[in-house]
């Protein structure tokens, strides 16, 4: 015979938790992974809260649901979603945003901004933490929260791409204007050679006609000067021509000094205009390098470029050194400006394509990056060394292609 079970404590059934019930648990599970899955990442705010809060009253339809969402430029979107027969109300406090219901729900969707999603009922049972709309509440800011993240990430990183493409479309607008240029300057300079051969030889002539007629020598020394500086200018043009013309040239023995010289005279214009003072300290003249000329030259020309840019208007020293390495298989050119040096924040982006610490349209962030693959690309190493207030060196490694019998030991 079986002993009669003991009444039960009322209190004790009153405070057990309600158990929800399973099929409408996976129900509400299957419909908010739904509603995750398909939230499209493109919408804002107010569109990923209007149909989030839809999907959960569609769910819930007893109940006023509604959201705030703290905006990062400090405004606040309000959406709110009301039960049948529930009154809409205007200058919503949005911490409160259904004070005339008896509860309300308030979970923090955790972005740091103080997000909110609020469930509003009148029926003490739905408001209890063990309901099925608790749940669905919860589970609801979750989704929210999550959608919200995922909108904000893609639209941080739409910008980031739009402004990417707009730096992009300059650069190429940029680079067809220099390549117009070029080609308009290698016409003029071309249109140049004939009277400058021209000069330079008739120069020649009189000042030799001067000289077989005995005559005045400050007369011959001024055609001297002539004939020098039509050189000179000639010289300039055809070797401004060579590089700006594509290069097809193979690799082989190269005078690393005779280049590094030509890169100067290319920026003098750079250092009168910046007062810049050059001075140099070669190893050997006779050293050689193995490489393509005119793209040694586009290194350095590139190199003494930046160090006069960065000693600005006041001027500064500009100093080129070159040395053998210990192992004598490599030639080492430290370039070397007094200029205000790099933060080293920035010291290890400067070979990054598109990356300039220059505000002035000056530069284009290519320049270093593109000294850097042609150094590595001839078997060399590209490095740089700065130090605020009071310059930078950066310092080029070639390999040679055979010591001269002068400089070895």
């Amino acid at each position: 015979m079986s002993r009669p079970k003991p009444a039960a404590d009322p209190s004790a059934i009153a405070s057990r938790p309600r158990p929800v019930a399973v099929a409408e648990d996976s129900r509400i599970l299957a419909s908010l992974l739904e509603l995750s899955t398909s939230l499209p990442i493109d919408l804002d705010a107010r569109a990923i809260a209007q149909t989030t809060l839809a999907h959960l009253h569609a769910l819930a339809p007893q109940c006023a649901l509604g959201a705030c969402i703290a905006l990062p430029d400090g405004e606040q979107v309000v959406e709110v979603c009301l039960s049948a027969g529930a009154a809409s109300e205007t200058g919503r406090d949005p911490t409160r945003l259904f004070p005339s219901m008896a509860h309300e729900t308030i979970i923090s969707l955790e972005d740091g901004a103080g997000s909110t999603l609020h469930m509003g009922t009148d029926d003490d049972a739905l408001a209890e933490e063990t309901s099925t709309t608790a749940a669905l509440a919860q589970r609801g800011a979750t989704v929210l929260a999550s959608a919200l993240a995922r909108a904000a990430k893609f639209q941080a990183a739409q910008g980031n791409v739009t402004d990417e493409v707009s730096r992009l479309k300059a650069q190429m607008i940029q680079a067809e204007k220099l390549s117009s240029l070029g080609q308009i300057v290698a016409g003029v300079v071309h249109e140049l050679n004939n009277p400058l051969t021209s000069i330079v030889a008739y120069s020649d002539y009189l000042k030799k006609k001067v000289q077989s007629k005995g005559g005045d020598l400050e007369d011959i020394e001024r055609l001297r000067r002539i004939g020098e500086a039509a050189e000179r200018i000639l010289k300039f043009a055809r070797d401004l021509i060579a590089y700006a013309r594509p290069s097809r040239e193979i690799p082989g023995p190269v005078p690393v000094h005779e280049i590094i010289d030509k890169a100067l005279v290319f920026c003098e214009h750079e250092f009168s205009g910046s007062s810049v003072e050059v001075s140099r300290a070669f190893a050997d003249r006779a050293i050689q390098v193995r490489g393509v000329p005119g793209q040694l030259t586009q290194v350095f020309v590139n190199l003494f470029t930046n160090a006069s840019h960065a000693m600005d208007e006041e001027g500064g020293q500009l100093s080129i050194e070159t040395e053998l390495s210990a192992s004598a298989e490599t030639l080492r050119v430290n370039v070397t400006d007094s200029g205000r040096g790099i933060p080293p924040e920035v010291l290890g982006r400067i070979f990054e394509p598109f990356y300039s610490t220059k505000t002035d349209g000056r530069g284009t962030g290519l320049g270093l990056a593109i000294v850097r693959d042609i150094v590595t690309a001839h078997g060399g190493r590209l490095s740089a060394s700065s130090s605020l207030g009071v310059g930078s060196t950066f310092n080029v490694e070639l390999p040679l292609v055979a010591l001269p019998p002068s400089s070895r030991k």
